[in-house]
């Protein structure tokens, strides 16, 4: 599996939106949250992020198969989302776009994410890279999102 990252662009966003909608599809069943879910993201807004922000495309030889979307400078990076097909997953492709965005930003002091409170896989996948849970916060009713930080010395 020969995996390459690129920075977004427009012309991703069909593909990404497809993506995105069925790698958070399961989440979005879950916790019944509409207003945040990555997969009820728009057009308009996915654009707006590419734009915005720090947005990576990631492939496999030369189809897109996901992306990892970061916010922030120097002293805090903000990992707002990955996402992976679901048929790509638990193939190191996260493991490969956890490593590649931060050796992007090798000065960053303190990285940091949100992931649900029931995804296990999750939580395990980043305490595996040295992120440490240090907070919850109850978003909806069914959802509760635990912040996760990574301290670089």
């Amino acid at each position: 599996m020969s995996i390459t990252f690129k920075k977004s662009t427009l012309e991703d966003i069909e593909t990404l939106l497809l993506l995105q909608k069925a790698a958070f599809q399961e989440d979005l069943e879950k916790y019944e949250d509409s207003e945040t879910n990555p997969a009820c993201e728009t057009y308009e807004k996915l654009a707006e992020n590419i734009k915005k922000y720090q947005h990576f495309t990631i492939l496999e030889e030369k189809i897109i198969i996901g992306a990892i979307d970061v916010r922030g400078n120097d002293e805090r990076m903000h990992i707002d989302k990955v996402f992976i097909s679901p048929c790509n997953q638990s193939k190191g492709v996260g493991t490969a776009a956890i490593q590649f965005v931060e050796s992007q930003f090798p000065n960053t002091k303190l990285w940091t994410l949100y992931t649900p409170h029931l995804s296990f896989r999750n939580h395990y996948f980043y305490e595996k890279f040295g992120y440490q849970k240090t907070k919850e916060v109850q978003l909806t009713q069914k959802l509760i999102l635990f912040k996760y930080e990574k301290r670089i010395e």
